[in-house]
């Protein structure tokens, strides 16, 4: 290969590349920011205060209405139980005696199905989300920009090719018909 058209080879692949993470980079963050209102936060407690006379209400098959069955959390936020009823209470792996509060801290993302004393199904569902970070944002571009940069380099040759002979035949051929 000669070093001229190796050299151009290079510099339209450095610029398909360029025009790629240019095109990456604003659909991932535009993604981003319509996605991502009002989740990226800092950490925060919840609390969740279990009222007085809950145990009787569980028992009787009602709800506790703010209470909810489910409840969607970002990693490191933190839970914390108040318990105003007059018997113990367990959500998950604390348990929390009559009249003192439990915290639960949710360190890791995924799906927690826990047991919880103070929902009629004895079920509680915790969904902890992964934080977003500046990581999971460039990979985002890279997953964009590098494989459309290889294909704009590959379509940019076979559009413009670079032998000029090759260029002025097709251009001849091109004005005969």
């Amino acid at each position: 290969m000669q070093a001229g058209v190796r050299n151009k080879l290079v510099s339209r692949f450095i610029v398909s590349l360029a025009i790629a993470f240019l095109f990456g980079f604003v659909v991932s963050e535009t993604s981003f920011q319509i996605l991502t209102r009002n989740t990226e936060r800092e950490v925060e407690d919840y609390q969740i205060i279990i009222p007085f006379g809950t145990a009787e209400r569980i028992e009787n098959g009602f709800l506790i209405p703010s209470i909810p069955d489910s409840m969607v959390f970002f990693e490191g936020d933190r839970i914390i139980v108040k318990n105003e009823d007059e018997i113990s209470h367990q959500l998950g792996p604390i348990w929390v005696p009559a009249g003192s509060t439990g915290i639960l801290a949710l360190e890791k993302p995924q799906s927690y199905s826990l047991a919880c004393t103070f929902q009629p199904t004895k079920v509680m569902g915790l969904e902890v989300r992964q934080r977003l970070t500046n990581d999971i944002r460039l990979q985002g571009i890279l997953a964009i920009g590098l494989p459309s940069g290889i294909l704009i380099w590959l379509f940019s040759i076979v559009i413009f090719p670079l032998d000029p002979q090759k260029r002025e035949e097709e251009g001849l051929w091109a004005k005969k018909n």
